[in-house]
């Protein structure tokens, strides 16, 4: 399996890191987490197809967690050389409770992108699930599992995909849910937004990762939504959590592409 990191950052861009997105791929399917700004055109550098993506899942309805995704929708209407595709490939979208009406609120007859409401029937090309906590999907393949976290209408995530399990934290503070969906995981990717010094609103400090970590115990932790307070300090990161009894510790930049 690879995962794919799209976005490793939060809303103020740097160098290295912007808004959240990650690519979950094995072999023909790909399970994207978040959508933030930024995300098809890291998916067009890395010549990937967006309407390739199968499964999309959103944490919350943050602008860095979520504005593409008009975007990602409204391109399935169109075939490679941009004209109309009368067959959109079906995506199973899952999301908090809020999800339906967040579209609405951006592509019906009174919404933001009211010009979209006869072209954009989401609907048809769209299995759309709210989700307020427990089994969220399950396939053949995939089962996805969700729990609230303490972060704005906020859910996490644990995939169970091809035998692979990874826990997705998007945005939360610490919280034991996270801790039950990541109970043992192949593979955490858990936010890490501010250091402990300068903690603001309802992020992570390394701390508060720590806490899960030594409770989850994952085998590979990925770190996640660093906010620029992290440039350059990414070492004191790897250094803290390599103490702990987990096979490997990365801190990404996006592009980055890790294979479990």
């Amino acid at each position: 399996m690879k995962i794919i990191i799209l976005g490793s950052g939060s809303i103020i861009p740097t160098s290295s890191r912007f808004s959240s997105s990650i690519l979950l791929e094995n072999d023909d399917l790909r399970v994207l987490m978040d959508v933030g700004p930024g995300t098809i055109e890291k998916l067009r550098k890395l010549k990937i197809d967006p309407n390739t993506i199968g499964v999309l899942l959103i944490t919350h309805f943050h602008l860095d967690h979520v504005l593409d995704l008009p975007a990602l929708l409204k391109i399935r209407l169109f075939n490679e050389v941009g004209g109309a595709n009368p067959s959109p490939p079906q995506l199973e979208l899952i999301g908090p409770v809020g999800l339906r009406d967040f579209l609405e609120n951006m592509v019906s007859d009174r919404g933001v992108y009211s010009y979209l409401s006869q072209m954009m029937r989401y609907d048809v090309y769209v299995n759309l699930y709210e989700v307020g906590g427990g089994l969220a999907y399950d396939s053949r393949r995939l089962k996805v599992y969700a729990l609230p976290v303490e972060h704005f209408n906020g859910l996490a995530y644990r995939v169970e995909f091809d035998g692979y399990s990874i826990a997705y934290s998007g945005d939360t503070v610490y919280d034991e849910n996270i801790v039950k969906l990541a109970e043992d995981v192949d593979v955490l990717i858990h936010e890490c937004s501010f250091p402990s010094e300068m903690i603001l609103g309802k992020h992570s400090s390394e701390k508060d990762l720590l806490r899960v970590v030594r409770k989850a115990k994952p085998k590979i932790l990925i770190v996640t939504h660093l906010y620029p307070a992290w440039e350059s300090r990414e070492k004191e990161l790897e250094e803290l959590f390599s103490k702990e009894p987990i096979r490997r510790v990365i801190i990404p930049k996006d592009m980055d592409i890790i294979e479990v």
